[in-house]
């Protein structure tokens, strides 16, 4: 007697002279492609067919899944590189059965992105962040405060917050891929002043005025500047960080000036050299 096979799968197991037959298939599904920190489901439509059994499923690596949850027929698949997943199916009704078993690859594109180490600096200071992206990118950093960060649209911003703040950094990769990554800068408390000795003032919103980190704490303060000819080309009473290098409305020249000032405090006068590039 002849017996016609038409199951793509089929697993004999002779137990006390009778057969017991597996009739199922199993798919894991396609080929999938993601960005690093999303998702993807995984598993075939169905998993295992014909679909009117019992089936116990077991995935792969289990802990490249959302909740680690790898008994499910089509699980949430969140690698953080590319991973191949294997499924293992069983059937409920033939439990003398070997499992049958697929696989899928789900590809995760290779892009990353870096905020850097975290910082600590003194109030008043002014730090460069070292961001990095990988490949074409544009990029953007965020503090919720744009008057503490300059060239935000650049891997190496200047930033010089008032308080403890948080910089994110986001890039936006091909295939709509966006990552992010912070960076903390602590900022300590200080009176110290501190001088930033150029500045070029065009109009830029990037460094164009002469900067003076912690003037605040002197509120009662006064900035004189003269030229190199010890000629006075500017007083203000108080000075508020707002001298864009002009002089009676004229905008002066390129080179070194030099400025005193007098907080009206303890801390005294401070002198030195500030340079205007144009």
């Amino acid at each position: 007697m002849s017996v016609k096979n038409s199951i793509i799968f089929c697993l004999f197991l002779f137990v006390g002279g009778l057969s017991a037959q597996a009739t199922y298939t199993v798919d894991a599904g396609s080929y999938k492609k993601i960005c690093l920190g999303t998702q993807a489901n995984i598993g075939g439509n169905p998993t295992a067919k014909p679909g009117t059994g019992s089936y116990s499923y077991v995935w792969h690596p289990g802990k490249a899944l959302y909740n680690y949850d790898s008994t499910k027929a089509n699980p949430i698949a969140q690698p953080n590189s590319t991973t191949i997943y294997t499924v293992y199916v069983k059937d409920n009704n033939n439990p003398t059965a070997e499992p049958l078993k697929d696989t899928v690859t789900v590809y995760v594109y290779p892009y990353s992105v870096s905020a850097g180490p975290d910082v600590t600096i003194k109030a008043g200071q002014t730090i460069t962040l070292h961001g990095q992206a990988s490949g074409d990118s544009a990029v953007y950093w965020n503090s919720g405060s744009s008057t503490s960060i300059y060239n935000p649209s650049t891997l190496s911003p200047d930033v010089f917050p008032g308080f403890t703040a948080v910089y994110t950094l986001a890039a936006a990769f091909p295939h709509g891929c966006i990552l992010y990554d912070d960076v903390k800068v602590t900022v300590l408390p200080s009176t110290e002043l501190v001088f930033y000795n150029s500045f070029s003032p065009n109009s830029d919103g990037v460094n164009d005025v002469f900067y003076i980190g912690n003037l605040g704490v002197y509120p009662d303060n006064s900035l004189e500047i003269y030229n190199r000819y010890g000629q006075k080309v500017l007083t203000k009473t108080p000075y508020l960080n707002d001298w864009a290098g002009n002089s009676l409305g004229t905008d002066l020249p390129s080179g070194t000036y030099f400025y005193i000032l007098d907080t009206h405090a303890d801390a005294g006068k401070f002198r030195g050299e500030v340079n205007i590039i144009r």
